[in-house]
C-alpha cells in the first residue's frame, strides 16, 4: 500500500496498522537531529517552578499543537520540519469516543516524532468527536465538564451529541492510555482535560461535587502514575483560572510530576477585553502567575498563538513573550538559571482561512515569518553540561 493511501485511510478513521511498516522512515533507529533546542532524553519531572530532566537540569518545552495528520507531506518530513523550526515537542489530542483509533494514530506519529528527536504531550480534548461550533464550541466541549453521561451532565455533551463517557469511564480511559504508553519515552506527559469551563452547571475547582474537576484530576493523575510514574500530569483549572488552587492545591501521590496549565490567546481569539499591556499582566499575575512567583509548580501555556496579522495580536505578543520569559516588568520570577515558561503554539501546518492560520506557508515547508518571530523567542535556552 502506498504511503499516501495509508495517510488517507488514517484520516478517514479506518484501521492503520497495515500502514505502519510502509509509512515509517527507512531507519527507525536513526539518531535524532543534533539541535540545541531539542529536549534531553529520559523522563521529565518538576522542581519548584521548573521542569527538569533526569539530571536535574532546567528544561523548557516548546511544543506545537497538532490535532490531525494530513496527507500534504509525509509524517517524517513534518516532524523533522517541526524540529528544524525550533519546536521540541508536539501536543496531540485524543477523544474518548474514538480512543482506540486515536491511539493507533498516536503510535504512528510517535515513532516519526522519536526519529526527529521530538517528544509528545497527549491531551484529552472532548468526549465526542467533532470540533464544530454546533458540537463543541470549536475547541471546548459545550457542557464544560470532562464527561457527558451521568452525574451533572444532561446525558449529552451540551452540543447535541448523545453522551458516551461517564466520570468512571473517563478515568478508565486515561488508565488505558497510560498502560498503552507505559515505558514509551517519547510520550512525556498527559494533559488531562482541554479547556474545562466554569459557568452555571459546569466544572468547579474543589468542593467534592460531581462537578469538582480537582477531584477528577486527583483520581486520574494518581491512577496514571500508579501505572507509569514517569509521566508529567498536566492540569488546567476551569477557565484557566488558578485562583482556587491557593486554598485547595493539588497533591499527587508521586511528587515532582504536577504541572498546571493555562491557555493564553489575544482577544480576537479568546474574547478577553484586556489582552495586552499592564492590564493583561495584572490578570495573569492574579489568575496563575502567582504559582510561578511563589515557586509552587511549573505553569505550562497549553495553547497560545494567533495569525499575528493584526495590531491587537502584535500588542498581545509584545506583552506575553517577555512575561513568559521572566524578563518583563511586574512579571514572572523564575529564579537563577530558570528557563522561561513552557509553551504550546497553535497550530502546526497551513490552516488557511482560520485564526490562527497555522505555522506554515501554503508550500507546507516555509514558516510564516510573522508567527516565527514570536515563537522563536520562546525556545529553550542552551543546557549546561
Amino acid at each position: 500500500m502506498k504511503v499516501r493511501d495509508c495517510l488517507v485511510r488514517m484520516l478517514s478513521s479506518m484501521p492503520v496498522l497495515a500502514c505502519v511498516a510502509v509509512a515509517l522512515p527507512a531507519s527507525a533507529n536513526a539518531a535524532p537531529l543534533p539541535l540545541p533546542t531539542l529536549l534531553p532524553s529520559g523522563p521529565l519531572s518538576t522542581k519548584g517552578n521548573q521542569i527538569v530532566d533526569r539530571h536535574g537540569r532546567n528544561v523548557r518545552l516548546a511544543c506545537v499543537g497538532w490535532n490531525e495528520v494530513n496527507s500534504h507531506i509525509l509524517l517524517e518530513i513534518q516532524t523533522r520540519l517541526m524540529a528544524s523550526h525550533g519546536f521540541n515537542c508536539i501536543r496531540f489530542s485524543w477523544v474518548n469516543a474514538t480512543m482506540e483509533e486515536n491511539l493507533k494514530q498516536i503510535d504512528f506519529i510517535a515513532r516519526a516524532a522519536a526519529d526527529a528527536g521530538l517528544r509528545m504531550i497527549l491531551d484529552n480534548h472532548t468526549n465526542e468527536p467533532g470540533h464544530s461550533d454546533r458540537d463543541n464550541w470549536g475547541a471546548q466541549q459545550r457542557n464544560g465538564l470532562w464527561y457527558d453521561l451521568g452525574g451533572a451532565s444532561d446525558g449529552t455533551d451540551g452540543g447535541g451529541n448523545r453522551g458516551t463517557t461517564t466520570d468512571a469511564k473517563f478515568i478508565r480511559d486515561w488508565e488505558a492510555v497510560a498502560r498503552h504508553f507505559a515505558g514509551n519515552q517519547t510520550i512525556i506527559g498527559y494533559d488531562l482535560r482541554n479547556e474545562p469551563l466554569e459557568w452555571p452547571g459546569m466544572s468547579v475547582w474543589g468542593g467534592g461535587s460531581d462537578r469538582d474537576i480537582r477531584s477528577m484530576y486527583l483520581r486520574a493523575g494518581n491512577a496514571i502514575l500508579a501505572i507509569d510514574p514517569d509521566k508529567l500530569i498536566i492540569v488546567e483549572p476551569p477557565n484557566s483560572d488558578c485562583r482556587g488552587v491557593r486554598n485547595d492545591p493539588l497533591t499527587l501521590n508521586v511528587p515532582g510530576k504536577l504541572v498546571y496549565s493555562v491557555h493564553e490567546y489575544p482577544g480576537e481569539i479568546s474574547g478577553q477585553k484586556i489582552d495586552s499591556g499592564p492590564g493583561l499582566i495584572r490578570r495573569m499575575n492574579e489568575f496563575w502567575g502567582w504559582i510561578v512567583n511563589e515557586n509552587l509548580a511549573p505553569v505550562f501555556i497549553g495553547e497560545m498563538g494567533a495569525s499575528m496579522s493584526s495590531p491587537g495580536s502584535k500588542a498581545w505578543a509584545a506583552t506575553v513573550v517577555p512575561y513568559f520569559n521572566g524578563t518583563g516588568p511586574d512579571g514572572l520570577r523564575l529564579g537563577e538559571g530558570g528557563q522561561g515558561l513552557s509553551t504550546d503554539w497553535w497550530a502546526w501546518g497551513n490552516l488557511a482561512g482560520q485564526n490562527p492560520n497555522g505555522t506554515l506557508e501554503p508550500d507546507w515547508k516555509t514558516p510564516r515569518p510573522e508567527q516565527e518571530a514570536v515563537y522563536a523567542k520562546l525556545r529553550q535556552k542552551p543546557l549546561e553540561e
